[in-house]
């Protein structure tokens, strides 16, 4: 079974806003994955703790854990959220996009903070051109396959592993 982790933001919003955005999400999840996905859901694992430092470590805790994160709109906005993010990524974790970026800003904050998702993107692109597909139409598809690559259970086959090195 894989476990991914719920990443996005909840200090500075509503809590209610926040419980039902996360809630939303993981039973989006469920219904799609129910058998192969185990979900890692901050606000579950955190509802009792009520200081900001001790819910990142058991966030931290519970995120190096899991086999992927799912990214939730409004992380960039988020301190906690863009910390599990770094660490995601220096640990190798694969992250994925659960919801349609707002905007390009929104998407180009994704790509400079997880950058196996720049890389997806490029590929599409490139693989589109060599299809004919003219530029505006090969981005448009690029963002469209990249944003509906919900949690794949096989991993992001994008990333390329070289020789000698661990991931």
């Amino acid at each position: 079974m894989q476990h991914i982790y719920l990443c996005g933001p909840f200090t500075g919003r509503k809590p209610q806003e926040a419980f039902k955005h996360f809630e939303r999400i993981e039973k989006k999840i469920r219904e799609e994955f129910c058998e192969v996905i185990g979900i890692a859901n901050p606000l579950r694992i955190c509802a009792s703790i009520m200081d900001w430092h001790k819910a990142m470590r058991r966030c931290v805790s519970e995120l190096a854990k899991c086999d992927g994160i799912a990214l939730l709109q409004g992380w960039q906005r988020s301190k906690g959220a863009a910390l599990e993010l770094k660490l995601a990524q220096d640990l190798h974790i694969p992250v994925v996009f659960v919801e349609q970026p707002v905007d390009y800003i929104t998407l180009n904050e994704l790509f400079t903070a997880a950058h196996e998702t720049l890389r997806f993107y490029n590929a599409s692109i490139t693989k589109f051109h060599k299809e004919g597909m003219e530029e505006t139409l090969a981005e448009n598809r690029a963002v469209l396959e990249l944003t509906n690559r919900y949690l794949d259970p096989y991993g992001f086959e994008y990333i390329e592993i070289k020789e000698g090195e661990l991931l």
